[in-house]
């Protein structure tokens, strides 16, 4: 199994209420792209709610 080198392993973050579409429309914007894994987060205050993602993939070369 081949692992590949450092350099072509590459993150986007993205934050806000409500984020499936800025999901989507990375992924489309960025076909070419292997997605290795996708990690989800939130929190919440009395004032206020926050989502990140982090989008882990591969590109090539």
């Amino acid at each position: 199994m081949e692992l590949g080198i450092a350099v072509s392993i590459g993150t986007k973050q993205l934050s806000g209420g409500l984020i499936d579409g800025k999901i989507n429309k990375w992924l489309e914007e960025n076909a070419d792209v292997e997605v290795i894994d996708i990690k989800f987060s939130a929190s919440a205050n009395e004032e206020e709610m926050a989502t990140d993602v982090l989008i882990i993939y591969r590109k090539e070369l």
